[in-house]
């Protein structure tokens, strides 16, 4: 059990692990997430559950640009024993034929997307994917996407993403904006999608010690409300969460 099937190394800092766990391949939807510690020495850390096998028992996570984390990705290997392994862990994407829908994110917040994009796609949607900065370290990421996505939009920076997702708004019908990234473009997307009243949700990307909602370090306001991405999320309405409370939050933690 918990045991690293494959291994695909896509650069030092970029890994995408296969590991073994039945009830997770499974129970586990568009939007949930894991909570792994690899070893002793190795914190708790949240990664989305971007593929399942139910057949194979198995579920994909993908580590990118884990900086940190460079020592930990070579010492993974095929047969390797995790040690602690909690989840599937939030609350699944809301999955139906909306229409048009624009999924947008950056670099590393794009991970977040990769199930989401399959799952819209395998339920009618037309699906048009931006995947804002975008370099040779975010290039793995974009094959992921090209599976599913009808259209691929590459950007280098959030101003561009921001005028990419304003500019399909008047273009076609879009019938739903889904976002990750920074919380600054988060807010901007937002206040766009709010002013073209386009439906627009947000997948929030916290930093989280337990993930069962007792350190309350994810806390988020939305309506006025205060909500634990670890067990609320980390899907949001955008128009309703309050980006300038949760970007001084996160100074204290990132």
């Amino acid at each position: 059990m918990n045991q690293i099937k494959d291994i695909i190394r896509h650069s030092e800092h970029t890994a995408e692990v296969v590991i073994e766990s039945p009830s997770i391949a499974t129970s586990a939807r568009a939007g949930h997430f894991v909570i792994i510690r690899f070893n002793k020495e190795c914190p708790r850390i949240p990664f989305t559950i971007v593929d399942t096998d139910p057949v194979l028992g198995t579920f994909t996570i993908i580590i990118h640009k884990g900086a940190r984390l460079t020592e930990l990705i070579r010492s993974l290997d095929v047969g390797y024993e995790i040690l602690d392994l909690l989840g599937p862990l939030g609350q699944a994407f809301d999955i139906k034929n909306y229409g048009t829908v624009i999924c947008s994110g950056d670099g590393a917040g794009f991970v977040p997307l990769i199930p989401v994009i399959k799952s819209l796609k395998q339920a009618g949607n037309h699906v048009v994917a931006i995947l804002s900065e975008f370099s040779e370290k975010t290039s793995c990421l974009r094959s992921s996407a090209e599976m599913y996505a009808d259209e691929i939009i590459l950007s280098t920076d959030e101003d561009e993403t921001v005028g990419h997702v304003s500019r399909l708004s008047k273009e076609m019908d879009v019938n739903l904006v889904v976002m990750t990234g920074p919380t600054q473009m988060l807010k901007k997307i937002a206040d766009s999608t709010r002013r073209d009243s386009i439906p627009t949700l947000c997948m929030l990307n916290m930093v989280m010690l337990d993930g069962v909602g007792l350190c309350g370090i994810c806390r988020v306001m939305v309506d006025g409300q205060r909500k634990l991405t670890c067990i609320d999320g980390p899907v949001f309405d955008a128009h309703h969460v309050d980006f300038d409370q949760l970007q001084n939050r996160q100074r204290y933690f990132v």
